[in-house]
């Protein structure tokens, strides 16, 4: 069973629950840094964070399960790989991730939004302020919202790789070019997304530094004005006039003066608090200022924006604009090279092929370049099969005798450009990567030694068909080939839930064999193993039982065997169909471990387990003969 699609939903909720945390953490953290918010207002807007990021993640969890839930038998159909998926479940797979991340979003815009309600919204915190922390935490939602998407659309990706071709077509055909047309938007929105963001990231601390400077020094400024102006004054009277009468003219004209600078004062003589300041919710300070007697109210709106602000604005408009233009020409530059490949691949007929007409040169990106040139290199590979086919049509004994000596020839052609792919991908691991992207790597490779290894089976397939296995023999330790194959096997099987583990019998005698095409077909028993256990632990036992004059190599399976009619095609190449398509191998990996270990004088067989698996058991005489294997090895040991 494949995990990826069986823990598909478990491992959206994951990413986007993980994505959630950051965003709301990272926002409930430096809002108050960014918008130097008061103390008050920081521990109210850490709370109000909190709570919308409960909120959001519940919601997106829910979401997910819901949005999910028509997908279940297509994801379990998927890990077992089974065909019974239709185009209708593939297209839905395809568009998940756009659905839960537009949903999650709009579902934070909505809940930040609220909090804009008088009623919703916590005291401590002024209707600006509050419109400030929502714009910032929509930035921040966005930001992860594209995070979220992104990490999405690779774990969905994975999951449609498991999809059957049939389904795959439909699929294709029903999105026509209005695929590329979504391609090229989501490059718009990843090149013009960032700059929007930061656009919006840094008007909102600007205009927070500004607006806290100018509320602080307004501030201050009122409270200097209100205690010089309005303390009273023990000063003896002049020109006969009343000190008292003199103090209410003086601050008539300072209450007028101060009108005209934007400050409204109130004189409260019944006030016996200390000093007081208050932040209304249309951007209007109040300021109580202790005087004696009474208090003096000073309220006053903070400065509006300059009109440099706007030549800011209309920067940020247009470094919008233009990122809005380079990520368009950068879809269609990519939508051409999609079409030139399209183009040519379906232009690849026999002539074609024969010809070689893939055109690389007009490829501007690499990706497709890359598709170009592995599809012109196969091109080449079927020229060369083509020219074996052809040659070989005249009379069926001569076409199977120049088809082994055909691939037993050609082992440069074919290992060259894939060893060329595994040196590429090796540099390129060397250099600084996303994990996203060591992780595909990583696959490359996998799958890269996996074909080698096939390649090599077929080559050598074809070289023990033909007479021309080359072996070797030479003293050998046990433990050097079982473990050998124990560690190869375990570099083919990285990915997989099995474990190889080798066992060996102490005092096992050395054996006079070709190490290396023992290995190789240790290796295809124990990779045939792992193709039927689905997990769990496969062991390699080598013993030494009876007299001691054979060894015994057995390799366990974990998962379900095979029928008595079925394992006894298990040996012959391209003989079961059923579990070619079940378990990925038709037996040619077997069919010439069998040969290389009969050029040895040894024997293969499967037999059932008590635990209704299988166990394969390879047997190896102990004393054997230089030249009894290099004659063995001479004849044909397949069948034609």
């Amino acid at each position: 069973m494949n995990r990826h699609a069986a823990r598909l939903v478990v491992r959206l909720i994951g990413l986007q629950l993980a994505v959630h945390v950051v965003t709301f953490l990272l926002t409930a953290v430096f809002a108050p840094r960014v918008l130097l918010l008061e103390p008050s207002a920081s521990s109210a807007s850490l709370s109000m964070v909190l709570v919308l990021g409960v909120l959001c993640s519940a919601f997106s969890a829910g979401a997910t399960f819901f949005l999910a839930r028509p997908l279940q038998p297509a994801l379990r159909a998927l890990a077992v790989g089974s065909a019974a998926v239709d185009a209708t479940s593939i297209l839905y797979l395809y568009v998940l991730p756009a659905r839960l991340a537009l949903w999650s979003a709009l579902f934070a815009v909505f809940a930040a939004l609220a909090t804009l309600v008088p009623v919703l919204r916590p005291q401590a915190i002024d209707a600006y302020t509050d419109l400030a922390i929502v714009l910032l935490l929509l930035t921040m939602v966005s930001t992860g919202a594209l995070s979220a998407y992104v990490t999405m659309r690779t774990s969905v990706a994975r999951v449609l790789e498991l999809a059957p071709p049939h389904a795959t077509q439909d699929a294709l055909k029903r999105l026509g070019r209005s695929a590329l047309g979504r391609v090229r938007q989501r490059i718009v929105a990843a090149v013009a997304a960032p700059v929007a963001f930061v656009a919006l990231g840094a008007s909102l601390l600007v205009d927070a530094h500004a607006r806290t400077y100018d509320r602080d020094a307004r501030t201050s400024d009122a409270t200097a004005v209100a205690r010089a102006v309005f303390e009273p004054l023990d000063e003896p009277p002049a020109n006969g006039e009343p000190s008292a009468h003199r103090e209410v003219l003086g601050r008539a004209e300072a209450i007028e003066a101060a009108a005209a600078l934007g400050y409204r004062i109130h004189i409260d003589e019944g006030y016996t608090g200390d000093l007081v300041i208050r932040h209304g919710d249309e951007g209007e300070t109040q300021v109580t200022v202790p005087t004696y007697p009474g208090a003096a109210l000073v309220r006053f709106g903070t400065t509006r924006l300059s009109p440099v602000t706007g030549v800011y604005v209309l920067l940020a408009f247009i470094a919008v604009a233009l990122a809005t233009i380079l990520g368009t020409r950068i879809g269609f530059a990519f939508e051409r090279d999609i079409a030139l490949a399209t183009r040519e691949v379906r232009r690849a007929g026999v002539a074609e092929v024969m010809r070689g007409t893939i055109i690389l040169h007009l490829a501007r990106f690499g990706s497709v370049h890359a598709l170009l040139q592995a599809v012109d290199s196969l091109g080449g590979v079927f020229r060369e099969f083509a020219g074996a086919q052809q040659r070989a049509i005249d009379a069926r004994e001569a076409t199977e005798r120049m088809r082994g000596l055909l691939l037993a020839s050609m082992s440069h052609d074919l290992k060259a450009p894939l060893n060329a792919v595994l040196g590429f991908a090796e540099l390129v691991g060397r250099n600084p990567l996303a994990d996203a992207q060591k992780e595909s790597l990583a696959i490359i490779e996998q799958r890269g030694r996996e074909l080698l290894m096939l390649i090599d089976t077929i080559l050598d397939s074809a070289r023990v068909e033909a007479g021309e296995l080359e072996v070797s023999p030479e003293p050998t330790h046990v433990g050097d080939v079982v473990m050998s194959s124990v560690l190869e096997a375990r570099d083919l099987a990285v990915g997989t839930d099995v474990q190889i583990l080798g066992e060996i019998q102490p005092g096992m005698p050395t054996l006079l064999v070709d190490g290396t095409r023992i290995v190789q077909a240790l290796t295809a028993v124990v990779m045939t193993a792992a193709r039927f256990s689905d997990k769990g632990v496969i062991p390699v036992r080598a013993t030494l039982p009876g007299e001691g004059d054979r060894l015994r190599v057995e390799v366990e399976t974990s998962g379900e065997g095979l029928p008595v009619g079925e394992r006894e095609k298990i040996f012959d190449a391209f003989q079961s169909a059923e579990s070619a398509r079940r378990h990925g191998a038709l037996g040619l990996g077997l069919q010439l471990a069998r040969s290389i270990i009969e050029i040895h004088a040894g024997t293969i067989e499967v037999d059932a387990t008590d635990r209704g698996g299988m166990v394969f058991r390879v047997w190896l005489p102990v004393a054997n003969d230089r030249a009894s294997i290099r004659a063995r090895a001479s004849k044909p040991a397949l069948p034609p």
